[in-house]
């Protein structure tokens, strides 16, 4: 692939826009792969976005170094979230089915972390219930949180890292 064709296609990949600076999805920690950050969403407290940083649009494309680190990854996020919040275990889904809506598909590796409770958290004073808690999440159920809160959950979420920080 030329660099004018890689460029080209990370340029109409919305997840590629997804650093540091954007204010949609706050910053949690990189390695030298992967991205976290805190999505939008908390209808379930500390649901997070995990995506590769460079353009990849198929897990059979990782490489083993890429795959190593995700595990790493997930070990340093899930530790973090059941110490900040509770989390008892986690959902990972990486659908990437929203590309393939439209003729020419531009899919971008990434997994959704989703942290699931057993019992209401109480969080900032506002409750965060998961009524769903060992089945599937119901990923329609949507919870906008102020900015003041996301940013208090990222300062928690960041925190709770560095005691998990093996990464």
């Amino acid at each position: 692939m030329s660099d004018k064709t890689a460029n080209e296609i990370s340029m109409n990949c919305p997840i590629c826009g997804w650093t540091p600076e954007n204010p949609d999805y706050l910053f949690l920690f990189e390695t030298t792969f992967w991205r976290v950050i805190l999505a939008p969403n908390q209808s379930l407290l500390g649901r997070c976005v995990v995506h590769l940083k460079r353009h990849s649009g198929d897990l059979a494309d990782l490489s083993p170094d890429e795959l190593m680190e995700w595990l790493t990854v997930v070990q340093r996020l899930e530790g973090a979230l059941r110490s900040a919040f509770g989390a008892v275990m986690f959902n990972w889904s990486c659908y990437m089915n929203h590309s393939y809506r439209v003729e020419s598909p531009n899919p971008h590796v990434h997994w959704w972390a989703v942290p699931r409770y057993k019992q209401p958290v109480t969080f900032g004073g506002v409750t965060f219930d998961d009524p769903h808690f060992g089945n599937p999440y119901d990923p329609h159920q949507w919870f906008d949180v102020t900015g003041e809160m996301r940013q208090t959950l990222v300062d928690r979420i960041q925190q709770a890292l560095t005691m998990h920080s093996a990464v």
